[in-house]
């Protein structure tokens, strides 16, 4: 049995009976399997609705007011009737009161299609060629475009776009992905793309919304259960951009990755880019509240988290972690000033690298570890890297080989540099150690062999520290607290210690040790 009922001109498009209406309204129904059910209600003028249903128990509702709406609903695959059409228990809903198009297409099962549309202007195409799909799309405003695909089964995709001029496109190519994508300002353009998985599931869910204007969200999710946000709870975004001309782009492969995005500026730019190949358990959260901040997270091997949070503008952070045999991997930087530069990749195993930056125009880099080479596999372990810099112009670079090096940096005044650069692919256990509080100081490592141990503390400017170890087992402790004052130290032997303080200016150091065991204490004006 069918179920046919028409309103208003689409009765007497259809049935030729009565006198002709105003509105010149035209509705088309064509109805070839069973229990097939429509209800087309145009109270508005020149509205176009055209509905084409096959198989079985498949539903639609068209509602049309204002002026010049179309609507085209087709629930049947052309594969005829019976057990081989597969165009069945399909639900179509479409309400429009303005000068909008829809068109639905359901070829599978039990999909399930609500598009709303008020204002003019709007167009949405919804494609369902999947079993139980569901996709939701609300329009408002004026010039809203919205593109739905759902190929896989089992897919939620959940669209909502006022304002004026969104464009958004939702590809759901495997099964079981959840999408939600909220644009409510201007211009805005977002594309979520969800496929790979297991035998044709993947699990993955997005969750975007932007409310500011001519922003742009990508998110392409491969593997399995990749999250950008949380359908559950639709508070808990992936990506939000409330700001003007941001853009953002997720890539996740592999499984299990995490990443949030949050843009409150102008003009700032987010790119994350998570697992591959037997990678799994990445982590990345990056909030931007200024303008013109580039962040950029690669993320590879496994159980990696960056985060990053530029409160300033101008600001760069660069971030890329693991290798082929890479293990725990975590990094963090926070730039609160401005025009800083901040980059970390990482290495080897378990690596750790936090760098704080709340001055402006500083710049730290730290490179720890690096992948194995054929028979070798000691080039990279468990480092550790901490900056601080809260003046303005300082730089820091760190370089780290070998196995369990750590290095501590901490910059308070302006234009202070410090260089550190520890083992190589034979050396190990290396500490390095810089406190900068003046201006305009230079501390500069070199640590190779193993065990050793560095310490330098400047209080004053315009101080300069050299340090260069080999062997194993030495350890040198500088202290600068004047100005203008030279420190170097080299040690190429085993076992043996340099203390070299400068209390007053204009001081010189040289302390050189090539043996073993050797102690040297040097004191230069008088401590405080």
């Amino acid at each position: 049995m069918k179920k046919l009922l028409l309103t208003t001109a689409s009765a007497a498009a259809l049935l030729a009976a009565g006198p002709a209406f105003a509105q010149s309204n035209t509705s088309t129904v064509t109805q070839t399997g069973t229990n097939g059910e429509v209800v087309v209600d145009q109270t508005g003028s020149s509205g176009l609705s055209t509905v084409t249903q096959d198989g079985d128990n498949n539903s639609a509702t068209v509602n049309q007011a204002g002026n010049s709406a179309e609507s085209l609903v087709i629930q049947d695959n052309q594969a005829g009737t019976g057990g081989n059409a597969s165009d069945d228990d399909n639900t179509a809903n479409v309400t429009q009161d303005g000068d909008s198009y829809s068109i639905v297409r359901q070829y599978n099962d039990g999909a399930d299609a609500t598009v709303e549309q008020s204002g003019d202007s709007h167009e949405s195409d919804a494609l369902q060629t999947g079993d139980n799909d569901t996709a939701r799309v609300a329009q408002t405003g004026v010039n809203q475009t919205s593109t739905v695909t759902q190929s896989g089964d089992a897919n939620l995709a959940d669209v909502a776009q006022s304002t004026a001029g969104n464009v958004s496109t939702v590809t759901q190519i495997s099964g079981l992905n959840q999408a939600i994508l909220d644009q409510e300002g201007a211009g805005n353009t977002s594309t979520i793309t969800q496929q790979g998985g297991l035998f044709g599931e993947a699990a993955n869910t997005a969750n975007v919304l932007q409310s500011g204007d001519d922003n742009r969200s990508t998110i392409t999710q491969g593997g399995v259960l990749n999250e950008a946000g949380d359908i559950a709870d639709a508070t808990v975004r992936g990506v939000v951009q409330s700001g003007d001309d941001n853009e953002s782009t997720v890539v996740q492969n592999g499984g299990l990755q995490d990443a949030f995005v949050e843009q409150s500026g102008d003009r700032n730019v987010s790119g994350i880019n998570q697992g591959g190949t037997f990678s799994a358990a990445h982590d990345a959260s990056v909030t931007q509240s200024g303008d013109d901040n580039d962040s950029s997270i690669v993320q590879r091997g496994a159980l990696a988290e960056a985060v990053v949070i530029q409160s300033g503008s101008g600001n760069d952070s660069d971030i890329s972690q693991g290798g082929d045999l890479s293990t725990d991997h975590r990094a963090l930087v926070t730039q609160g000033g401005n025009g800083n530069d901040a980059d970390v990749l990482q290495r080897g195993y378990e690596q750790n690298a936090e760098i704080a930056q709340s001055g402006d125009g500083n710049s730290a880099d730290v490179d720890q570890g690096r992948d194995p080479t054929i028979l070798i596999f000691g080039a990279g372990s468990d480092h550790d890297a901490r900056i601080t810099q809260s003046g303005d112009g300082n730089t820091v670079e760190v370089d780290q080989r070998g196995t369990r090096q750590d290095a501590y940096i901490a910059q308070i005044g302006d234009s202070n540099a410090a260089y550190v650069d520890q083992g190589s692919n034979t050396g190990e256990d290396h500490f390095a150690s810089v406190t900068q509080s003046g201006s305009d100081n230079l501390a500069d490592f070199i640590q190779r062999g193993a065990d050793q141990s560095a310490l330098v503390t400047q209080s004053g400017s315009d101080n300069e520290s050299w340090i260069d170890q080999s062997g194993s087992g030495n350890s040198a402790t500088l202290v600068q607290v004047g100005n203008w004052n030279e420190s170097t130290i080299l040690q190429s032997g085993s076992n043996s210690s340099a203390q070299v303080s400068q209390y007053s200016s204009n001081n010189i150091s040289s302390v050189a040790q090539s043996g073993s065991n050797h102690t040297a204490v040097v004191i230069q004006g008088v401590a405080p």
